[in-house]
């Protein structure tokens, strides 16, 4: 093996882009780096055995993190941002702690299976709780400051105006 895994001008561009955007995933690199599967494939081996990258798993598909600048906790995380109904609901429990099964299916429109399989994951990824109360079982994010600190320090990374949105009214709020 290499002594230096970054001499290649390939290896540097991918490291440089999983720097940039924490949480990517192969696709996404083979589409903005213009590369081959196997040639990228084969780069992202080669820095993950130097352990320069690490891969999380979200249940779908691999995502790349620069192992020595993110957290295990905050990988996971940012895995589960990644994807967006998870990223909407934990937003929404963010905003409206201790919401119902019921009120989520109406705020989101899911059917009930749909919204069952979300919060099962949620739930297995250790973000949210469910407490039984009388009227039903209601949600909460486990750390909610730590999901919003999350949010907020790789917001340009989801493209997405409704993450903008809840930064600027959850960081108006602290």
């Amino acid at each position: 093996m290499e002594k230096d895994p970054l001499t290649l001008e390939t290896r540097r561009r991918i490291f440089q882009f999983i720097r940039e955007r924490p949480g990517t995933y192969m696709r996404e690199m083979e589409r903005e780096l213009q590369m081959q599967p196997g040639v990228l494939q084969y780069h992202l081996r080669v820095l993950e055995e130097m352990r320069l990258i690490t891969a999380e798993g979200d249940g779908f598909r691999r995502r790349y993190f620069v192992s020595s600048e993110i957290p295990l906790r905050e990988r996971k995380i940012l895995s589960m941002l990644k994807l967006e109904t998870p990223r909407r609901i934990l937003m929404y429990l963010l905003q409206h702690p201790q919401s119902s099964f019921e009120e989520l299916r109406g705020q989101f429109g899911f059917s009930k299976s749909a919204l069952t399989f979300q919060m099962k994951r949620l739930m297995a990824a250790g973000l949210i709780s469910a407490e039984k109360q009388k009227q039903g079982t209601v949600y909460s994010v486990v750390n909610p400051e730590e999901v919003a600190r999350v949010l907020i320090t790789y917001r340009v990374t989801f493209l997405d105006r409704l993450v903008d949105s809840f930064v600027d009214s959850w960081l108006r709020l602290s």
